[in-house]
């Protein structure tokens, strides 16, 4: 199946190439589930990626495997692991997570309707979601740097506003400012890494895939390095 990674009858793990619609890739998945006499009624992301992005995409092939994948969303039991080459280097390691009161608070935001785009808000905003998004410098070039950040499940383009917000947004990011030293290049943001639970059977399941290291800005960087099992 194309692009497929795994597939049983309660989940699919799929690759997303860069600048194809994430429902595009959905639509020819469900159409080869079809092909090989396979349910596909029932086809929902567990998160989403933005076109311009790539990397691993998991889709839940019953509510309850849905229900259950979300649970360990909610519980940060489930891994998105992205890598980005950002411009210049994030600051502030823990601005998402802060202490008060000797308990450990979560930043929250939500969807400017008007503009589009995401922003930070109070907590008790019926509209607001939770982020926790810790991420760390694995190389860094002054330019440019390679980061790794676990996230990135709520919004298609919440690491992109998070490392935005760390002042080094990512390399190629015409949203948020990341295209200052390059135009017209693809966003290097890929999503690396996912661990979960598998719904039904509990069993431990890890996918990687490498972003493109042989074109630039990747190529900057010893990626595999850092992806080595």
């Amino acid at each position: 199946m194309t692009n497929c990674l795994y597939c049983d009858n309660h989940i699919l793990v799929a690759f997303k190439e860069q600048n194809v619609p994430q429902e595009v890739l959905a639509e020819e998945l469900k159409s080869e589930l079809l092909k090989e006499n396979k349910k596909a009624s029932f086809f929902e992301p567990i998160y989403t990626l933005s076109k311009e992005s790539g990397g691993i995409v998991v889709f839940s092939l019953s509510s309850k495997s849905k229900e259950r994948l979300l649970g360990q969303v909610e519980e940060n039991e489930f891994l998105l692991k992205n890598f980005a080459v950002c411009v210049g280097t994030p600051r502030f390691t823990t601005r998402f997570i802060f202490e008060e009161d000797g308990e450990t608070n979560y930043q929250h935001i939500h969807r400017n309707p008007k503009t589009k785009l995401l922003e930070f808000i109070p907590s008790l905003n019926k509209d607001a979601q939770k982020v926790y998004d810790p991420y760390r410098v694995l190389e860094d070039l002054k330019k440019i740097s390679l980061v790794e950040i676990c996230g990135g499940l709520k919004f298609f383009d919440e690491t992109r506003f998070l490392l935005k917000d760390a002042q080094s947004p990512v390399f190629g990011d015409k949203t948020y400012g990341g295209d200052t030293l390059a135009k017209n290049t693809n966003l290097a943001l890929f999503a690396v890494e996912v661990r979960f639970s598998h719904p039904t059977t509990n069993k431990s399941m890890v996918f990687r895939v490498f972003p493109p290291i042989d074109k630039k800005p990747w190529s900057y960087f010893n990626v595999e390095k850092f992806l080595r099992i």
